[in-house]
């Protein structure tokens, strides 16, 4: 008898559950970690065409003004977008700006912006911020010591484990 009250009692619990994300009362909990921000997604609504473009055409003097502001913005995971958009710049003017980004965001208070800054090197292949990479490599958070490690082989150099 007890196992078949446990068993109606755990399929009502299902049910219920189903039923509250069904009517979208269990919205908040399902987008936990997602940031709603309005001014967030205003300003990612607002890079993410510029990454999608991928070094298929230069970017606009104003496109390469917002990204600028972008890759200053408080946001954190604003300004790993502003510099994702970066990793593919072709035009020779625009890579030198994107390098000089990438290089005030390897002092970035948040570790995945380091990140992305490094990675923005690597695929630029600027070989001259090998000085400003290799302080990295004793950085206090292990992601960034490791992606130190991968933009330090991408530029080409030998790198111990």
């Amino acid at each position: 008898m007890r196992f078949y009250l446990l068993l109606i009692v755990s399929l009502l619990g299902v049910v219920a559950g189903s039923m509250l994300i069904w009517l979208g009362l269990g919205q908040k909990q399902m987008n936990k970690g997602v940031k709603l921000d309005p001014t967030y997604l205003a300003k990612r609504d607002l890079i993410a065409p510029l990454q999608r473009l991928r070094g298929s055409r230069p970017f606009t003097p104003q496109e390469m003004e917002l990204i600028k502001k972008f890759a200053r913005d408080p946001d954190t995971f604003i300004r790993c977008r502003a510099l994702s958009a970066l990793r593919d710049v072709r035009d020779p003017n625009q890579r030198k700006e994107a390098i000089k980004i990438a290089v005030e965001r390897l002092n970035d208070s948040e570790w995945v912006v380091r990140n992305y800054a490094m990675r923005v090197i690597a695929d630029q292949k600027a070989k001259e911020c090998v000085h400003l990479i290799l302080p990295l490599l004793n950085d206090p958070q292990p992601e960034v010591r490791e992606e130190a490690k991968k933009t330090l082989r991408k530029l080409g150099y030998q790198v111990r484990e």
